[in-house]
Order: C-alpha cells, then structure tokens, then sequence
C-alpha cells in the first residue's frame, strides 16, 4: 500500500477527501500550509515540497483556487516521482499542466487533473451516454450552498463576475463576459425550474481533446442562494458592486450557510450529432458535497493499491470508471437521475 497525502487536507474539500478515504480503509496523511497537520507543505514552495513527499506517493491536491497556482507540484512530482490527483477547476491550470505532458511521461508518474465534478464526472457522463460522437455538452451547478459556502469557493466565483472567460463554441475556445450568459434549466425536485449563469471551466479546454466531435461546451452555475443569483448578475456589470461584495464576502458566506440551499445538484446534457439528447443529475439534500471529492477518492485508492493501469497525464474520461462512480455515489446517498428524453433541457 502506498502513502496517500492529501494537499489541503485541513480545508473543506481536502477534509472530506480524508473522510473518504478513511472511510474506505486508508490511512491519508493530511498536509497544510498552516494549522493542525502531519506534513508542513506550501505548494508554490519547491523546496517545501521536495521536503515532505516522497518518491511513489499518491498526492491529492485539494489546494484552491488553482486560476492563481503555479505548476512547482507537477514539477516537483516529475522530479521526485510522486502521482498527483487534484480538484482543479481552472481551464488555466489545466493548460499549464497539459503542456507538461511529454515530461510527466517520461518521467513515469501519473497526472490527473480536474479530477472532480470538473471534468472527471463531466467524461463520464459523456461515456454513461453512450453517443460516440457527442457534439454539445452543457453542466449545470447548483451547490447546497447551506454547506459548501468557503473562501475558496467564494474568490473562484467572483473572479468571474464581468470578467472575460474563454468557452468553447463552435469547436474553439473564444471569449465572453462571465456569468452575462443564463440559460432555464428543469432540475429534478425539489429544485425544479432554475436558471444557470455561464462561467468558465476546464470541461472546454480537456473534453475536446478527448472527443474531438464536441462543438460546444458550457458550464453554468446556480448560486443556491436566495436572491444572490440577481446581485450577482448586477455584479457582473458593475465594478462598485463586485467591489462591494468582495469587500463583504465573509458576510456573505454566513448568510448563504444560514440561508443557502440544503440540496445539491449537479446535472449533464449531451447532445449527439442526429439532435440526440441524453441527461444525468446528481441530487442530494445531505451531503453531496462528497460528489465533487468522489472521483478523485477513487483513484487515488485504486492508485495505491495497485489496480490502476493508466499512466502519465491521464485525461478525465480514464480518471475513474462511470459504473463505479455512480454506485459510489449511490452508496453516499446521492440521487441519480437519468433520461434519454432531456427532461432538462436547457430552454
């Protein structure tokens, strides 16, 4: 069995990937920056880096927001020969690390990146279609916001509000405003009819390289908070109000852990070539936060013990295998709704 160290495993994701894989039999070491930790590690610091982790561990990177991180932990991985699993989100990261590729290669280590509900659960939705050439995918997020309200989260966010972000229409990454974009979604119940704002996300950038049929991907985002969809939406065409609510984030966190949603819904929509819809939504009212750590707590214990073939930069439809990502769910109390009809529909 090899070591598992979980990067930021004091912060809200980072704990509840050690709580999975406690949960699943492993003993993760948990590293951070600051606070009560086995491993002192800062990842933008080499040296730090170089000083905690060993050749052969399985490295999960829960270190957000990954729009501002450097490649020092791919590069440190290359060098010592450590795998690395991460949560990322960013389309900009996940560039950084791509063109990485021929030396994660040769150096015989395994890179998994976006390994999260971005864009590992995005590549298995597209598979679970079944379409070979799929040509649209469209996400949508709605986060229980009642518990996954956090800094890391919150600065991911409103670094989008107004702001260019690059996604990928007509077969190329172009640039639009953040979240000036919404689109109606139907959610299963109880969230029902809700609307999406568009933001950016690796999706665009890593599953057209893995289905090159793919014209069109988005991802939009629900705030699951009363009222906080429109005051965003304002935000993004104000720079005194994104101001404002930057200035007043932690007392916004507060409210949407006091007030925010209790469900959690993250849903897919793929299209084929003949107008062919397939849609899939994970729903969960207790913690479906636990969707987002999923794909990588499986690899990483698939890593570690020894039954993972896939080597090098792993792209996001060979991070985990579909069928066991959704009975995983399943066993974490995570609704799963699928239809060949597109009950949900973008209207």
């Amino acid at each position: 069995m090899r070591r598992v160290v979980v990067l930021g495993g004091t912060g809200f994701f980072g704990a509840a990937a050690v709580e999975r894989l406690r949960a699943d039999g492993l003993e993760p070491m948990v590293a951070a920056r600051h606070g009560i930790a086995e491993l002192r590690l800062d990842v933008s610091s080499r040296a730090s880096i170089k000083a905690a982790l060993r050749p052969f561990d399985v490295v999960v990177d829960a270190v957000g927001p990954y729009q501002s991180r450097s490649t020092a932990l791919i590069e440190a991985a290359i060098e010592i020969g450590f795998d690395v699993i991460d949560l990322s989100d960013s389309l900009e990261y996940a560039e950084k690390v791509e063109g990485l590729r021929l030396r994660i290669e040769a150096a015989g280590i395994r890179v998994l990146t976006s390994c999260s509900s971005v864009s590992a659960i995005s590549a298995a939705a597209v598979r679970l279609s079944g379409f070979t050439n799929p040509v649209r995918l469209a996400v949508f997020l709605s986060p229980a916001t009642r518990f996954t309200a956090n800094p890391g989260t919150s600065r991911s966010l409103l670094n989008s509000l107004g702001a260019p972000i690059r996604v990928f229409r007509g077969g190329r990454l172009v640039r639009v405003l953040g979240w000036r974009e919404a689109r109606a979604f139907r959610m299963p119940l109880p969230l029902g009819r809700t609307r999406g704002f568009l933001c950016e996300s690796a999706d665009g950038f890593l599953l057209p390289r893995v289905w090159p049929s793919l014209r069109r991907v988005d991802f939009y985002v629900h705030s699951g908070a009363p009222l906080l969809d429109g005051t965003l939406s304002l935000a993004s065409r104000s720079g005194a109000v994104r101001r404002l609510m930057a200035w007043t984030l932690p007392a916004g966190q507060a409210l949407a852990r006091l007030f925010g949603s209790r469900t959690g819904c993250l849903a897919f929509e793929v299209e084929d070539a003949e107008g062919s819809l397939w849609t899939l939504a994970l729903v969960s009212s207790k913690r479906g936060y636990f969707t987002a750590v999923a794909p990588a707590v499986l690899a990483a214990r698939a890593i570690a013990q020894g039954r993972f073939d896939p080597q090098g930069f792993v792209p996001p439809d060979r991070q985990v295998d579909p069928a066991a990502l959704l009975e995983y769910l399943v066993r974490l109390g995570v609704d799963v709704v699928m239809t060949r009809h597109g009950d949900m529909r973008i209207s």
